[in-house]
This record gives structure tokens, sequence and C-alpha cells, in this order.
């Protein structure tokens, strides 16, 4: 038996935070798989979801129920009504990545192309496949939701793919009923999420390997200020190559910059003024930062003693720093996440909900 609204709509008395958060439960309805009469969260539980009270979330539910998106049963609770019918077509994926990794290297073809190789793969299995990129401040959850409210409004979002993100990003996208890949480390307990990724640890392993068997027995780490899983595996792999060499605790120093050029200088210059105790063996996370190491390292006459690798692909034809790079092409990555996509949009568990794709050392070009 159906629940008596109101006579009255309340469209035209909702407050705009009640709206708002209509707004969001009606994308997570409608992307959630549920189908007519299958049971829908409580309102204590939508509160949690939106982060809002119990009585704007219930307001909320009120709202979509006059719009026949829900329908209340009294003492049964709340189902999805015949208007919520989700579609399954695919129409765009938005790719959304921080908008200060655009400072951090000076040269973005590689990068492209690798992107672009990811695109033509997802597309082979998804025939006209749209992706948007959209670039986020500051790892901004409101803005990037802002985006993602608006794509969703034009009718234009199907999935998002999380490229750099902060572990804040990651859980809001977890929790959001949208269909996520991420491009990195997912952690265990966002098990809503997809994901693939290189692997860090054995990344830590080659390059510290490296760096040892060139002699140096002081090392650091430079990441960015943004950590995942991604990073503590890193340190695990090159850990358990500090300690199977048998160099104490202390060989290992790491440091951490934002995307900005000044303070990863700033970073490189005390690193190397550690007295007689510098590392000379620097692994860093992107170009800026190797670049900035290089550079001090001339400035203080250190050069033939400083070594910087990079952990990452590089961004640059040339291959100015020994890094690695992924055994597994961009197409067939490409593939893999066009096959986590299309079995999210089926509202189906994909066969793998994380891959994990191989590295191998690439040593820098002779010059000269």
């Amino acid at each position: 038996m159906r629940s008596t609204e109101p006579l009255v709509s309340i469209e035209k008395t909702v407050s705009p935070i009640v709206s708002e958060a209509a707004e969001a439960l009606e994308r997570h309805i409608r992307l959630s798989g549920l189908k007519p009469g299958d049971r829908y969260i409580t309102a204590q539980e939508a509160g949690r979801l939106l982060g809002k009270s119990v009585m704007t979330a219930q307001r909320a539910m009120t709202l979509l129920a006059q719009r026949n998106l829900l329908e209340r049963r009294p003492k049964a609770g709340t189902f999805i009504a015949e208007a919520a019918t989700t579609k399954a077509d695919l129409k765009c994926i938005h790719l959304l990545l921080p908008e200060q990794f655009m400072n951090e290297e000076k040269s973005m073809e590689s990068y492209w192309n690798r992107v672009h190789l990811e695109i033509s793969g997802m597309r082979s299995v998804l025939p006209n496949l749209s992706v948007q990129f959209n670039f986020i401040p500051n790892q901004d959850v409101g803005y990037a939701q802002q985006v993602i409210d608006k794509a969703y409004k034009a009718g234009s979002l199907s999935g998002v793919i999380l490229l750099i993100s902060s572990r804040a990003m990651r859980a809001h996208f977890n929790d959001s009923g949208i269909p996520t890949v991420v491009e990195g480390s997912a952690e265990t307990d966002l098990n809503n999420l997809c994901w693939l990724t290189w692997d860090q640890k054995q990344m830590g392993k080659l390059l510290a390997s490296y760096l040892l068997q060139r002699g140096h027995r002081r090392l650091a780490t430079m990441m960015r200020d943004v950590w995942s899983a991604g990073e503590h595996l890193l340190h695990d792999g090159i850990g358990e190559v500090i300690a199977h060499a048998g160099l104490s605790s202390n060989a290992l120093r790491i440091r951490s910059t934002p995307p900005d050029r000044a303070a990863a200088l700033e970073v490189a210059r005390t690193l190397l003024s550690e007295d007689d105790t510098y590392p000379t063996g620097i692994l860093c996370r992107n170009e800026l930062q190797a670049n900035c190491i290089t550079e001090v390292a001339q400035e203080m006459g250190l050069s033939d003693q400083i070594e910087a690798v990079l952990c990452n692909a590089p961004l640059s034809r040339e291959i100015k720093y020994t890094c690695v790079e992924p055994e597994m092409d961009g197409v067939e990555c490409g593939k893999i996440i066009g096959g986590m996509f299309q079995a999210l949009m089926e509202h189906k568990i994909p066969e793998k909900k994380g891959v994990l794709v191989g590295v191998k050392l690439l040593n820098a070009r002779p010059t000269g």
C-alpha cells in the first residue's frame, strides 16, 4: 500500500539544502542499478551518505517520492519507484585529476600519448565512448562533486576515473554510487572502487637496487605532498632492498613537496646540505623534483656524486633519468579499464576489481 504524500507539493517551498540533497539522492538512485520495487536506504543511511541531518534527508526523500522516484510504504520502508529506471547505455566517463598536476612537468606530450592509448583501448570495449577531462583544484572534493553534478544534469555522466587522487576523493566516490575506476592504488576498505596500478613495491625494489649497484649507500625519496597506498608500497620495496643490503635504518631519508618548483628546490638544498651525511641516490616521484635535485647538485658542485632516478615513466621522449615503465602498454591497460566500466554499467561485479601491472627498469640514455 502506498503512503499518502502531502497533496501540496513541496517543490516550490523546499530549501536549497533539501533541493541539493534530493539531487544527490536522485543521482545515487539512478546510478545504483536498483530496479522498481527494490528496497532503498533509510533516512538515517541517506543522511550519512549525504553528510546531512536525518531531517534534511527525510525531506529530500519526500521530494523524490513526489517525483515518483521513490515510494514510501508505511511500516515497510522506502522502495524504488517506476520513474527511477536506470539506463545502462554509456554516455561519458569523466577523468578527474589535480589541477596542480599540470605544474609538475615541463613536457606533457608523452603523458597525453599514454592517455590517448588508454582511451583507444577503452573504446575497443566500449564503442563511441566519450571521455571528459576535469582538473580539480587542491583535491577539493566539493568542487569535484559540483563538476559531477553538472555532468549528471546534462545527461553526460556514466562513470569517473580518478588520477592522482587523495584518500578523501577516493572515499567520496566509493560512497557515491557512481561507477569509479582509480588509476593508482585504492585502499582495501574502499571496496566499491575498481583500480589499475603499476606495481609500486616492485618499482621501489628495482630503483633502489639500481642505486645500490651504482655504489650509493645513502638514499632519499622525494614524493608528492598527496600520498596514497602506492607511496607506502613503494617505500616498502625500498626498505626491503636496504635491509637486504645490510644498511642501517638511517640509510633512507623521506621528503614530500607540493608541485611547486620553489618548494622542491628548497627541499633539495636542505637535503643536500646535511654535512657529510647527505644522500647521493635520490628517488623522485616526478621530473620536476628530479630536475630540482640535478640543478641544486650542480650549484653545490656535487654533480659527480648525486644521481636522481624517477619513480614513474618518463614524460618526454628524451629519457633523462633512469626510471621504470609498465610491462603492459596503454592500449591493453585501456581495455582492462573499459571492461571494468562495461561490467559496472551493467550493474555487475567486474571479473577483476583490481589489476596490478608489472614494471621493468628503463635506463637513462647515455649522454655525450
